[in-house]
């Protein structure tokens, strides 16, 4: 990690000396001399660190040093520059312009003596290397850079052995003979396999018609009950969800107790830590005889037994000598392989690396993501197997392991690694945002001399910065939860012991300090954390960043918004001069000081306001000179009447997650936005002054209209001239690949989309969302209208009455089709033999008239994935025996004369379907 950090710092001063050269001039020689230095340590860092992790005490604190040095020369270059700006003119006056002239002497005064002692301290800790026995590894033993490979079609959360325990929970879990509300609890330590056999069991088609509903629950350390509570209450009565006013927390456990009274269900609390959670919770479960069931995971004893005195807990086995072979060569080789094709000069040393592991999954598969990279030669694999160096007790085994796979990851990929510390537990991870923080921090590398570049040079930051994230991925060092319509990583997530290792890892190395709850924070001033996560709601004080703080998290995961006392809107944000990321989610900021602001906070990249109550205007009278990322993902805004007097200036802007309100959140200037990459969303008031951003490759705009609405003809009139303006802008974006267009208005609005036949991106666009009734004369639906490599198409309130599958018949590429909400008004859909050749996933949802479905035998050939949802009058369901390929199937709220053609005459057409999953939809009372 000591080497990522003065790698980042070599880069730093040649970007410094690149950009602010004028004003550098004078320090230029100490400058050199210090990256001289640097370039000294740094090629000694590699021996270091294989001295350290063999315990060598004085290593270690050396390494820390250089460490710190360079968070130091990082520290009094950004400070240098801050200073340089806050004391430009911001006007033509004779007195703007002399004071920071008359500063400037002052300043380099200060930069020279600070420079001076840095290279002097430099060269000290040179030495004292030299003394240490620290060598110069050279270039020749430089890593090979990482190539990523395409994502393994093998699935992480499949381990082998389990499948007798599968049947023994089964067992019991279906045993009509114990009528009673039984809790069965899976015990065992981390890693062993817990949630994966919980999963198995409840994705498990024996549990088809076997309970009225199930909730699958993932529990934290830390749990609000409350939130379970409305968790399996919504799960349960959907239509609840949005009942006016929200049903009070005091009332929750009458309304759960009357939903569950009458249904025999099966919920799972995964990663139960506390018997008080248990306590707590089954009150609120009734016992109705009808043999419901609750499963537990946890890896605590005592909590199982305090859970169900009367049923013996299931303890997890570690995996036996053959079944922790098939699991690491598995990994190693990245596909399924017979024990009689192991490859013989390997079989010997690989029983030894798994006997080191102790039978534990988790460390079998973290190690065969080691595998992955070594050559498959006894040499290698002996190697690393001599290299391991572990205890007998499992934590500290399963630990070793983890922090092998951390210590084996490439220097560039080290902090990216230790970002995901910040996250809370059980955290829904943006895969898009964490890599845009990534990049507001600087890890992603510019070019092969700042390090490791992934096999996609000739691509944006944005697609070097997703290559990093596969490798974790490739590395099981995370796992995507769900895929974008482009095989990208939407969601992902980290186990919680890799958690605990990356929290570990950053706190060791000054590298991110993470504040779980306000006790943390009594010891600041001695800690003063680089970077800081908050997660907890409880108010705090000012100190929990330094004035070098680079990155400030703040969560507030329990409810939407928390009270308007929390400590994220109360701190003193006027200190973090030196700010490069911060984001605050779920917080009610409408009381927020934005008085408090730096004015110009010129290393700002990254500012996220996600699922806030937001002040309008509240970024109004900032200038951020290098912003790159403006994040208001579902935020809203408080109420008030106040006039845009001034627009933000961002002229670095790369991308902009908004919504309706942006403008009156942060009026931008719209105005040679040339690395603008991402809008979305915008509303349609500002697209005529989009035209300089002639780079988006993704693009959303919203049309709201008012309630109250002229005439069908002046409608029409101004869609027409909407559509004719959205074109002015696509007509300059070449690099298009997202398109979404959304109407939100009475039934009745016209969505504004000609097609993109005739534009530049018309070959580029992969994915489109229209919102709103295709028809009128903007456009009659056919084929040209749509994008010729078209990837993912979603249509919502479309209003289409023919049949539309030979229009998207004719889309050839398209692998997902999502025909949402009133999108067709038709009574029949057919789909056509050889239709659809590369579709993967369908969602068929709320066709309010829909009969007939019928799917000829050929039609969709390797499509996987199936959603009807909302689909009331439906007779039957289509032929999807013909459908060899579908691997899950998910019906919400049908009839109940379809519900029981499923159980009876129509069951053989997805009697073959691995998965089959079915909501129903309940009445409301």
């Amino acid at each position: 990690m000591a080497e990522a950090a003065v790698s980042y710092v070599l880069c730093k001063l040649a970007d410094a000396l690149l950009k602010k050269a004028q004003e550098l001039h004078d320090v230029r020689g100490q400058m050199d001399q210090m990256q001289l230095e640097l370039g000294f340590i740094k090629a000694y860092l590699r021996d270091a660190d294989s001295k350290q992790h063999k315990g060598n005490e004085l290593v270690k604190i050396w390494v820390n040093s250089v460490r710190d040095m360079a968070y130091k020369i990082e520290d009094v270059i950004d400070t240098f520059l801050v200073e340089i700006e806050e004391n430009c003119p911001k006007t033509n006056s004779f007195f703007s312009i002399m004071l920071p002239v008359a500063k400037k002497p002052k300043m380099m005064s200060k930069l020279v003596g600070e420079l001076e002692e840095i290279t002097q301290k430099l060269n000290i800790i040179y030495q004292r290397g030299t003394d240490l026995g620290i060598k110069d590894l050279g270039v020749g033993t430089h890593e090979e850079p990482f190539r990523p490979t395409k994502p393994s079609e093998i699935d992480d959360s499949e381990v082998v052995g389990l499948e007798a325990d599968k049947h023994q929970i089964m067992k019991q879990l279906l045993d009509r003979y114990i009528s009673r509300r039984t809790v069965l609890s899976i015990v065992g330590t981390g890693g062993l396999g817990k949630t994966t056999l919980a999963q198995k069991v409840y994705k498990g088609d024996e549990l088809k018609g076997q309970f009225d509903c199930r909730k699958w629950l993932s529990i934290s350390q830390k749990f609000n009950l409350n939130d379970l509570l409305r968790e399996i209450l919504y799960s349960i009565e959907p239509n609840l969800k949005n009942k006016s006013p929200p049903i009070a927390d005091e009332d929750l456990p009458e309304e759960l107790k009357s939903s569950l009274e009458n249904k025999r269900y099966l919920i799972v609390l995964d990663d139960v830590w506390t018997i008080d959670l248990w306590e707590r919770l089954k009150i609120q479960l009734p016992d109705s005889n009808n043999a419901s069931r609750v499963i537990i995971t946890s890896r605590s004893l005592d909590v199982a037994k305090a859970a169900d005195c009367s049923t013996s807990p299931y303890k997890l086995s570690y995996l036996n000598e053959d079944e922790s072979l098939a699991l690491l060569f598995r990994k190693a080789f990245q596909q399924h392989i017979q024990p009689e094709n192991y490859p013989p000069d390997l079989l010997e040393v690989a029983k030894k690396l798994t006997k080191k592991c102790g039978g534990l999954p988790l460390g079998l598969v973290v190690l065969g993501g080691i595998l992955v990279r070594r050559e498959r030669t006894y040499t290698a694999w002996s190697t690393l197997e001599e290299t391991m160096d572990w205890h007998n007790e499992d934590g500290k085994k399963c630990s070793q392991v983890l922090a092998m796979s951390y210590e084996d990851l490439p220097y560039d990929l080290k902090p990216c690694f230790l970002y995901f510390a910040s996250f809370p537990e059980d955290h829904k991870i943006s895969g898009k945002h964490v890599k845009r923080m990534w990049l507001a921090e600087g890890f992603i590398p510019k070019n092969r001399a700042e390090g490791f570049i992934p096999k996609n040079r000739a691509g944006t930051m944005e697609d070097r910065a997703e290559e990093f994230l596969q490798e974790l991925v490739q590395r099981c060092l995370i796992q995507v939860t769900v895929k974008s319509w482009n095989g990208c990583c939407k969601y992902c997530s980290m186990h919680d012991l890799l958690r605990d290792l990356a929290i570990r890892e950053a706190e060791e190395e000054k590298f991110f300090t993470v504040f779980s709850n306000v006790q943390d924070c009594n010891h600041l001033d001695a800690r003063k954390p680089r970077r800081a996560a908050l997660q907890f709601c409880s108010p705090t004080k000012d100190g929990v960043y330094s004035e070098n703080t680079r990155a400030l998290l703040c969560f507030s995961f329990h409810q939407r918004y928390s009270s308007i006392n929390n400590g994220f809107i109360l701190l003193n944000y006027s200190g973090l001069r030196l700010l490069r990321v911060l984001t605050i989610e779920h917080v009610d900021m409408r009381n927020f000081n934005s008085s408090k602001w730096l004015k110009d906070m010129i290393h700002l990249r990254y500012l996220g306001f996600r699922y806030c109550e937001i002040e309008q205007n509240i970024l109004e009278k900032n200038s951020f000179y290098n912003l790159e990322t403006i994040d208001l993902t579902e935020s809203t805004i408080g109420k008030g009447t106040k006039k845009t007097t001034n627009h933000v200036v961002v002229p670095t802007l790369r991308h902009v997650y908004g919504n309706r309100h942006l403008e009156k959140i942060c009026p931008l200037k719209w105005d040679h936005l040339t690395n603008l990459q991402t809008l979305k969303s915008v509303g349609h008031q500002e697209v005529p002054y989009l035209g300089g951003c002639i780079n988006l490759r993704t693009f959303g705009v919203h049309y709201w209209m008012e309630e109250t609405s002229p005439c069908d003809k002046l409608k029409t009139i101004n869609f027409l001239e909407e559509w004719e303006t959205l074109k002015g802008v696509l007509i300059r974006t070449k690099q298009l690949i997202s398109l979404r267009i959304v109407v939100r208005s009475v039934v009745g609005f016209i969505v504004p989309f000609g097609g993109t036949r005739g534009l530049p991106c018309h070959e580029k666009i992969q994915c489109l969302y229209l919102a709103g009734e295709l028809g009128g004369p903007i456009c009659v639906p056919n084929v040209e209208m749509f994008p010729t490599n078209l990837t993912k198409l979603r249509l919502e309130c479309s209003r289409l009455w023919e049949n539309p599958m030979p229009l998207f018949e004719r889309l050839q590429s398209l692998r997902i089709l999502q025909l949402r909400q009133h999108s067709y008004l038709g009574t029949e859909l057919i789909c056509s033999t050889r239709g659809l050749p590369k579709l993967e996933k369908l969602e068929i949802g709320n066709m309010p008239y829909l009969r007939h479905w019928y799917i000829k035998e050929g039609a969709m050939p390797i499509l996987s994935h199936l959603k009807i949802d909302g689909c009331w009058m439906l007779l039957a369901l289509p032929e999807l025996q013909n459908v060899p390929t579908l691997k899950e199937l998910l019906v919400c709220s049908l009839s109940p004369v379809l519900e029981e053609r499923m159980q009876g005459e129509d069951y053989y057409k997805i009697e073959n379907i691995p998965s089959v999953r079915h909501v129903r939809q309940t009445s409301s009372k």
